[in-house]
């Protein structure tokens, strides 16, 4: 039987390993990096884009959501699936609005766009 500085050794050391546990799950997972999207994004990357909204649409099935943000001359789109957020993103975005926007890097029928996993992925900067 153990003894009961043993039994408190075990019981602390359990905790230790939990709060490790939280702490990488917590921090480490969502502290993907994320870096600055540019031509030379490749798929799969995490990244961030500052621009402004040129173009918006709801597509015909899905009613998902399609932005257009013109960065730095170049025009990128923007994809918000329904399940993440596509209806309040729709509501407060509009054209002409200046937008931070963090999302994935995918290719969709040969172009390259920015996939959103939450509403608020996508920013009004002031």
């Amino acid at each position: 039987m153990l003894q009961k500085e043993e039994k408190i050794t075990i019981i602390l050391m359990v905790m230790a390993l939990l709060v490790l546990i939280i702490a990488y799950f917590g921090f480490i997972v969502d502290g993907v990096e994320t870096s600055q999207y540019s031509e030379r994004s490749n798929t799969g990357d995490r990244v961030v884009l500052h621009g402004d909204v040129v173009g918006k649409r709801v597509t015909f099935t899905g009613d998902h959501l399609i932005l257009t943000v013109d960065s730095e001359g170049s025009r990128v789109k923007v994809f918000i699936p329904c399940n993440s957020g596509a209806e309040k993103v729709n509501n407060i975005i509009n054209i002409a609005d200046a937008v931070e926007v963090t999302g994935t890097v995918e290719e969709y029928q040969g172009e390259k766009e920015i996939v959103v996993e939450q509403p608020g992925d996508v920013k009004i900067l002031e």
